[in-house]
């Protein structure tokens, strides 16, 4: 004998019904055990700590910021290259290369630029700010807002992101991206742009920013209230429930 069925919604919460997404994101937690706090702020914080040491030292003698800019200009005497305004970029650049190419990263498009921009954000006002109070002079005497590089922190956001979207489809395009980084932050000493002190911490600003970034995100963009059907027996039949979270 078939008893008559029936339909009975539940709470999302009683069920614990995830989003695709919400799924994804459990997996690879789960999978790659998401740093610490501390963990990911060693290598941000390293960056700021040795410019602010080079900052502080006597400026003409051992690691001195204009003992290390007078070896950088007696090795590249005349050295001029604008490849650092585009060099900066590059990472960002690739991110959308591989989106389109259809290789998929850590999040779907829309937490990824989300993300990007808030990072972006980020970085500026720190470094608009901080070059706004300090007003320190840069090597060539050019202008008196060297402090920090933003050239150089724009590079490390963008070698972060890739890294952080891409590091598990190849450890060569994290490589690739902070090559590039170090690469523009070299070009700005070398250019006589910049003191290897506003290097350093514009390259840990950048990836502090990114870092915070991505652990503050929610990854609410882009979601869909997500729904299943569970068969559901009762005393004296069975029927279908229906929960939905959104």
């Amino acid at each position: 004998m078939i008893a008559g069925g029936s339909l009975s919604a539940q709470s999302a919460d009683y069920y614990k019904v995830k989003s695709i997404s919400d799924t994804t994101k459990v997996s690879y937690l789960s999978k790659h055990q998401t740093p610490s706090r501390l963990r990911q702020a060693i290598l941000p914080f390293s960056l700021v700590a040795s410019g602010a040491i080079i900052e502080s030292i006597p400026a003409h003698s051992g690691l001195g910021k204009a003992n290390i800019q007078q070896y950088a200009n007696d090795h590249f005497t005349g050295f001029r290259t604008s490849a650092d305004n585009f060099l900066q970029f590059a990472p960002v650049a690739a991110i959308l290369g591989l989106e389109l190419s259809g290789v998929k990263g850590r999040n779907d498009l829309i937490n990824q630029w989300s993300i990007m921009a808030k990072s972006e954000l980020l970085m500026t006002a720190i470094v608009f700010s901080m070059k706004y109070v300090i007003h320190d002079t840069r090597p060539d005497g050019s202008a008196d807002n060297s402090m920090p590089s933003g050239h150089t922190a724009q590079a490390f956001v963008s070698a972060t992101l890739l890294d952080m979207e891409y590091r598990d489809t190849s450890p060569w395009v994290s490589v690739a991206g902070y090559m590039c980084a170090v690469s523009t932050g070299f070009l700005r000493v070398a250019n006589n742009h910049h003191w290897a002190s506003d290097v350093f911490i514009g390259a840990g600003i950048g990836m502090a920013s990114v870092k915070l970034v991505y652990l503050t995100h929610r990854y609410r963009w882009g979601k869909k209230p997500a729904g299943v059907f569970i068969p559901t027996l009762y005393k004296n039949g069975g029927g279908v429930s229906f929960a939905m979270k959104f």
